[in-house]
């Protein structure tokens, strides 16, 4: 009779056990997904603000002189907060400050200082200005 009660409990204890690290490993699926889902849409945003920093470059580059107009850049990506740069004034670099996702597109001949927040970019004697 003592006999049966601990073999009963020992396999109370393995049952117990066994559902515990299913849960687990349940658990760690989901986490999995869930961040990979996250990664992907922050890759995501950070290609649309790419794109749409070139487009504003290019709308200005393909306007007549006098040409103006703000944009704004939103604070984070997805609650991560990013850089922009324009380097040689032919690029737009984005970066997460994270160091996981970064971006960079030609752009068309500008001088520029891209600012996280609102932009102005202005078409002057056939020369494009953000943010002068």
């Amino acid at each position: 009779m003592l006999q049966n009660k601990g073999q009963s409990a020992i396999e109370l204890i393995i049952v117990v056990g066994f559902f515990a690290f299913a849960f687990l490993i349940f658990l760690l699926v989901i986490h999995q997904n869930t961040a990979s889902q996250r990664y992907e849409n922050r890759n995501i945003l950070v290609q649309e603000i790419a794109l749409q920093i070139q487009q504003e470059i290019s709308l200005a580059t393909n306007s007549i002189n006098g040409y103006s107009r703000q944009f704004v850049l939103p604070p984070s990506i997805a609650g991560v907060y990013y850089e922009a740069n324009i380097i040689d004034g032919t690029t737009i670099y984005i970066y997460t400050d994270d160091e996981k996702h970064a971006l960079s597109l030609p752009v068309s001949n500008v001088t520029a200082e891209v600012i996280i927040g609102t932009n102005t970019i202005l078409k002057i004697n056939n020369s494009v200005l953000l943010n002068p």
